[in-house]
């Protein structure tokens, strides 16, 4: 018999599942395979994608981290505040007191301060989310959101209240105010004092929030609140300048009795490169002398 009778006289075996019959079917095993092949290969693109993704990622963060230590390395610094003058303001010569202590710290530190003067939350907002920007001023406090470590101290600012002077508040405590049930304006995100801010925070003590310094003292000519808390040199600035004051002078007082000599701060990013250009201001802060560049500032500009 010829090779090629043998190859016709070829069966399958007896018992053998349809399944296998169907996988020695030379055309069925060819696309059998393909469709393996086809599945393998896809697998393994997503697995090799997947593991470039990983490597890219893992590749990235070395550079970021140069980066972050690089900014604090630069020869210029952007930084965030509010209106707020005396101490603060695009208006103002030099942009205000405390932006003229903070430019010539940076300056005694080798750097060139930009300030951009923005909404007060926004100010905070900006330097923990913006990469740009690296700290923001000026705060009582560096616990206004999570995420910030302050500078030594840029300066101080004498808190108290504005009172109407036809209707003059007696107090000697927190508890006074609240149990008198006194009306008093605050400005919406600023912080306290920690004691009036909790007490403010449950209730006890009836706080009104404003807008701003100049609404408060407004509505506290016209007794439609009984007292403000605001900053002693602000309050005086804001008489002095602000029309819709006019007359103000004459019908409020700062009352004698402080609630704090509020220590100011400069809010850096809780993070290494906001370590290391803390460390840097400090430097330049510590070269410098604050009371006498307050001094000149308010003699050589009001």
């Amino acid at each position: 018999m010829s090779l090629l009778g043998l190859r016709r006289n070829r069966t399958t075996p007896t018992g053998t599942p349809t399944s296998e019959k169907a996988s020695v079917d030379p055309s069925g095993n060819v696309w059998a395979r393909r469709r393996s092949f086809s599945t393998v290969l896809a697998s393994s693109l997503q697995t090799g994608a997947a593991r470039f993704r990983a490597l890219a990622i893992a590749a990235l963060v070395p550079l970021v981290q140069v980066f972050a230590i690089n900014s604090a390395l630069a020869d210029s610094v952007v930084i965030s505040t509010l209106e707020w003058p005396p101490y603060a303001s695009a208006e103002l010569p030099k942009g205000g007191a405390t932006t003229e202590v903070v430019r010539q710290a940076f300056a005694a530190a080798g750097l060139e301060a930009e300030v951009r003067v923005l909404p007060w939350k926004r100010a905070i907002s900006d330097a923990k989310d913006d990469m740009k920007i690296a700290a923001y001023y000026p705060g009582y406090h560096c616990r206004h959101v999570e995420g910030f470590v302050a500078s030594e101290p840029i300066g101080t600012g004498p808190l108290g209240f504005a009172e109407n002077m036809d209707a003059p508040v007696e107090w000697t405590s927190i508890d006074d105010i609240g149990e008198q049930k006194l009306k008093v304006g605050t400005v919406l995100g600023y912080a306290n004092t920690d004691e009036f801010d909790e007490k403010a925070g449950t209730g006890w003590v009836r706080a009104i929030p404003a807008p701003d310094d100049v609404t408060n003292l407004r509505k506290l000519m016209l007794k439609r609140i009984d007292m403000a808390v605001i900053d002693k040199l602000v309050m005086s600035y804001l008489l002095a300048t602000e029309p819709t004051l006019s007359g103000g002078g004459e019908i409020l007082k700062f009352d004698s009795k402080t609630l704090d000599d509020k220590t100011l701060f400069l809010c850096f990013n809780d993070d290494e490169a906001g370590h290391a250009m803390r460390d840097r201001f400090n430097a330049g802060l510590a070269k410098i002398d604050i009371d006498a560049i307050v001094e000149r500032y308010f003699a050589e500009e009001f």
